[in-house]
């Protein structure tokens, strides 16, 4: 279905693209020569303002997720759906064999694996692959889903883990960082655990290392998503996955998972998948920005669309 849907939008996609430009092209070519015969210092500096400003925008929007207010980052969680994940079948199969192969700390030395790439291309996602794949399942005894606050505390991390490893809420809340790290390392004796850290950026070395002893003498594996390269360094990670944008193919199928449902259908309105496919083109392989503008489509009637796409910069999460 996907890839029948795919060539369609395709097709789609290059006959916008060889449309005629005549409309609008007198006014641009007055202005156009205006600007030629009165060169102005002033407007000048103010064009290169204004094409700085969009570009940056731009940037945001199609290469990079930013959130609507510092500081405020959507949590995640290892749920996962699957039949919604494309692309990443060898990622998947590269970590889980670094995970599955057996292993114990030494020397206070604890195995990392490294997830790193750019914001909104799917760090979180092979993650949840990864975590919940039967195998890895079955190999661990303990498994723990970590999404690291902004600055990296210790006391709260540790708590997390030993709540998701005891099932007990009331753990993370009792005691200060002595008493949750005997804790963990009691509960982790003896065991295989995996341990997920999402989204860990903003980690110093003397907070890792603290973060760390319980894990000592233990079997545990870590996955940790990043997007700071600095981050597996100091973790001392024994590789890193640096993930690659999507396919165009991938990528669209992303967005129409997200989209509205009637846009799956060969019988969809030619001049919707038109339009459907330009502003899916400027995902650029991102399948953050994919679900995202997938899912503005379905609260916008589709006499909105062209103004979507046409104010594509918007930031999204």
């Amino acid at each position: 279905m996907h890839k029948r849907n795919n060539s369609q939008f395709k097709a789609s996609q290059e006959s916008m693209t060889e449309e005629p430009q005549a409309a609008g092209t007198s006014l641009v070519g007055k202005l156009i020569c205006c600007c030629l015969l009165n060169p102005s210092p002033v407007m000048d500096t103010r064009n290169e303002e204004i094409s700085s400003r969009s570009r940056d925008v731009e940037n945001r929007a199609c290469g990079e997720r930013h959130h609507r207010s510092a500081g405020k980052r959507t949590p995640t969680t290892s749920l996962l759906d699957r039949s919604k994940v494309y692309g990443r079948k060898k990622d998947k199969e590269f970590i889980l064999e670094l995970l599955l192969e057996r292993e114990v700390a030494s020397n206070g030395r604890v195995c990392v694996v490294a997830i790193g790439g750019e914001e909104g291309v799917g760090k979180t996602t092979l993650a949840q692959l990864v975590y919940n794949d039967s195998t890895v399942a079955n190999a661990f005894d303990l498994r723990a889903w970590v999404f690291d606050s902004e600055d990296f505390d210790v006391r709260s991390i540790t708590g997390t883990i030993l709540q998701e490893v005891t099932k007990d809420q009331a753990c993370k809340l009792s005691g200060d960082l002595n008493f949750l790290q005997v804790k963990l390392r009691e509960r982790l004796s003896g065991k295989r655990s995996l341990i997920v850290l999402d989204d860990a950026c903003n980690v110093g070395y003397d907070q890792w290392d603290l973060l760390r002893q319980p894990f000592a003498g233990s079997e545990v594996k870590i996955v940790v998503t990043t997007r700071n390269n600095s981050v597996p360094r100091i973790m001392a990670a024994i590789s890193t996955r640096h993930l690659e944008v999507l396919s165009d193919d991938d990528c669209l199928s992303v967005f129409l998972d997200h989209a509205p449902p009637e846009l799956k259908f060969v019988d969809a309105d030619p001049k919707q998948q038109a339009i459907v496919a330009k502003i899916a083109s400027k995902c650029k392989g991102l399948p953050q920005a994919a679900k995202y503008l997938g899912g503005r489509l379905r609260s916008a009637h589709c006499t909105q669309w062209e103004k979507i796409y046409i104010s594509n910069c918007e930031i999204y999460i």
